[in-house]
Order: structure tokens, then sequence, then C-alpha cells
């Protein structure tokens, strides 16, 4: 019988999360200011969001491709230990090239090394982070403990950001920004390698499947929990991707302040989130994911609108502070939304046993990776071209405003389709998966 991972062991697979979080927070907060900035950039800044549109297509093409060969491996390690081995050091080292271009002003160079490096560092984290989210549901058995790991999982995430966006810019202050990346790839490195010290074959008892890449994907669509939380999650994340991009828009737009203070915006949200996770994960354990996730939802749907106000708040409020008590506001379901998708996951790859007779944890994963960056991309659209037609001005801000009633439409839809998600099926699978007497209490 296989054993039961113990709490240090949940540590040492969550704590991997402040690694690659923070090494992707980097590239998003830095990459783009150091190719573009200047008078004499080293690639031009069109070109530079050309370049990062075909790095996410990458990205996406990755996450089934990565999914099916992890779940059909038939190392002696596992199936996901030899992709985090692997994926750890060249993600690492394509996160520090990534920095190093080849010339020192514009050129076709720069912009060939920077359209390999984007792709290679795309598909290198999907390498890494697909095979690491599916290790999730092999290690952890019991809708309880995969609660306690994704919120163990989402606070070190949180804290891998938090290091990212401050600790990145003391480091540039004293060592300069080659410092800053050597030493956040070396950091973040040894905590991507934590999650091997888990023996997997001691806590995980999956054997390779042998479906092919199209057959895969489609078994995955035909379980009705998946496609029920899949078409709820991805209107949620479409509703707040929109909020994610219009920040900056709200803080210079309609507060009239430096964008500077974006980033004080999100540490409300994120704060109050980090606050909020024991909370979440207790409300989980208590009333059911479904629940907690709607009650999320329902928290959005009332909170989101309240950016149309943003600027000039009711009540005779004083903008700003009104601004900072709408995002701690939205910090609340925010924190659900940190947690309770991996959780959900884990449990309805459970369900796949009916389907199968496999498990296939990583193409559950990959696929919700897949059409996550299809939304989060079409969602880019759609903010866009209310920006481009009804204004994103202090003289025309409609289209700034417009974000959040919005998004509160998306993620009220995602709310509805939610509510139709069988969470009474999950569970019966969950538990005709592992039965209590399936492992060892070590």
């Amino acid at each position: 019988m296989i054993k039961q991972l113990p709490v240090q062991g949940k540590l040492l697979y969550a704590a991997s999360s402040a690694g690659w979080a923070m090494l992707d927070r980097i590239v998003i907060t830095w990459l783009m200011f150091y190719y573009t900035e200047g008078e004499n950039p080293l690639v031009l800044p069109a070109i530079f969001g050309s370049i990062l549109v075909f790095g996410r297509i990458v990205d996406a093409i990755a996450d089934p491709l990565v999914a099916l060969w992890s779940d059909n491996s038939s190392s002696r390690l596992g199936r996901r230990t030899p992709f985090l081995m692997v994926g750890a050091l060249l993600y690492t080292a394509v996160f520090v090239a990534l920095f190093y271009p080849p010339a020192a002003e514009h050129g076709t160079a720069n912009v060939i090394y920077l359209l390999v490096m984007a792709g290679a560092y795309f598909f290198m984290f999907t390498v890494y982070v697909c095979p690491y989210l599916a290790l999730m549901p092999e290690l952890a058995r019991t809708a309880h403990d995969r609660v306690d790991m994704a919120t163990y999982r989402a606070v070190f995430s949180l804290l891998g950001v938090a290091a990212a966006l401050v600790g990145s810019g003391l480091l540039i202050g004293s060592m300069g920004f080659r410092g800053m990346i050597w030493t956040t790839a070396i950091i973040g490195m040894l905590l991507m390698y934590l999650p091997v010290l888990v023996k997997e074959r001691e806590y995980a008892d999956a054997q390779p499947a042998t479906l092919g890449l199209v057959d895969a994907v489609l078994t995955t669509l035909k379980n009705r929990a998946f496609r029920f939380y899949l078409a709820g999650n991805a209107a949620f994340w479409f509703g707040f991707n929109i909020i994610t991009l219009g920040l900056p828009f709200y803080v210079t737009v309609l507060l009239g302040r430096p964008e500077e203070d974006t980033a004080i915006l999100f540490a409300a949200a994120f704060g109050v989130a980090f606050i909020a996770f024991p909370l979440v994960n207790i409300l989980a354990k208590k009333i059911g994911h479904k629940a907690v996730m709607i009650i999320s939802m329902a928290l959005f749907v009332l909170i989101l609108p309240q950016f149309y106000f943003l600027g000039r708040p009711p009540f005779g409020l004083d903008p700003v502070v009104h601004a900072y008590l709408v995002m701690a506001l939205a910090g609340i379901p925010l924190s659900s939304l940190f947690v309770l998708p991996d959780a959900i996951v884990s449990s309805i790859t459970d369900l796949e046993a009916g389907l199968s007779g496999q498990r296939r944890e990583a193409m559950y994963f990959g696929t919700q990776g897949l059409v996550l960056k299809i939304m989060m991309g079409l969602s880019t659209f759609v903010t866009g071209l209310m920006l481009q037609f009804f204004g994103r001005t202090a003289v025309e801000p409609l289209g700034v405003q417009l974000t959040g009633p919005v998004a509160a439409l998306f993620v009220l839809i995602g709310g509805i389709i939610f509510w139709f998600y069988p969470e009474r099926e999950v569970k019966e699978g969950e538990q005709a998966a592992f039965p209590p007497d399936a492992f060892n209490v070590r």
C-alpha cells in the first residue's frame, strides 16, 4: 500500500510555487522594460509585443503536449519527477538567458534571439508547471488534503509574487539588474527542486497512460464535471483578467495618480486574499468547493461594478480611500480563486477511471491551461475594444469605467454555469478512487 503524505511533504511540494511564481513575475514585470526602455531600445515596443504573443501561443500549444508526455511517462522515478528535475534547470537557464541579448542596440539579432528565447521560456515553464500541478492529486488523495495543499501552494505563490515585486527593486539597487536576475534565479531554482525530495513512487501509485493526444483531449472533455467546472472557471477568469488589465488605467485615468500606485492597489487585494486563505480552507472543508466558489463569484458580481465609480465615489468618500476599499473587498473572493481551482481539478481527475480506466491528471491541468490562456487572450481583446471605442483618457473615461460592470457580467455567467457543477458525483468518484484503506498513514 502507498503512504499518506505527511505535512512536511506537503510543504516541500507547495514551496516550489514560490520559486516559479517569483521568476515568472519578474519576467512579467521587467522583461518589457529591459528590452524597450529608452530612445534606443534593444527591441522596438511593437515588435516586442508581437514576440510575446508568439510566446503565449507556444505556451498554449505546449500544455496538452507536455501533459500527454507526463501522463504516459514510464520512468522509474515516477511520471512527474523527471519533468521537475529537468524542467527546473532548463526553465531557470532560459530565464537568465532572456536577459542576455546578443547586441547592445535594436537589430535583427536581438529580435531573433528574443523570439527563440521567449518561445523556449514559455515552453519550459509548461514543462515544469504542468507535471507539477498534476502531482498534487496523486500525492493528496482526499478532499481535505487537497484543499490543504492548494492553500499551502497559494500562500507560497503569493510570497513569490511579493518577493518579485518588492525584492527585485531592492536587489537592483544593491547589485545591479543582472545581479538581481542571477540571485532570484538561484533562489527560484532551489525552491523548484524541493518537490523532488518527495519520493513520488512512495506516495503515488499511478500507472503510465496509453492514450494518444487527440483521444486524451477528447476523453478529458467527456468528463461532465470537468466541462461544467472548466466553463465556469473560464468565464470567471475572463472577467477577472479584464480587471487586472484595467488596474493601471484605474490609477492613472480615474484616480489621477502615478502609475507606481498600481502596486499599492495590488497589495490591498493580495494582502486581504492572503489573510482570507485560512477562511477559504475552513469553509471548503465545511460546506464544499462548489458553495465557496459560488459565494465568491456572487461577491465579485457585487463588488466589480464599483470600479465604474472609481474617482467619483458615493457618499462623499475620498476617491483614493474608496479605491483601496474596493480592492481590499475584492481580495476576499480573490482568495478562493487562488486556492480552490487546483483542489477542484484534483478531485475531478478521480472520475477518469470510469472514462478510460487510466489516471491522466496532467491532461486535465493541461487542457485547463489551454482553455484559460485562450480566454485570457479573448478578454484582452475585449478590453482593448472597450478602451478603443469608449475612451481611455481622463476626458473620455467610459471605456475604463465599463470594465467593472462587463467583468461582473462574465463572472455572473461563470457562477450560473458553476451552479450545475455535479459536486456529489465528484465526491463519489473521489471516494471510489481512494478508499480509506488504500494507503498507510505515516
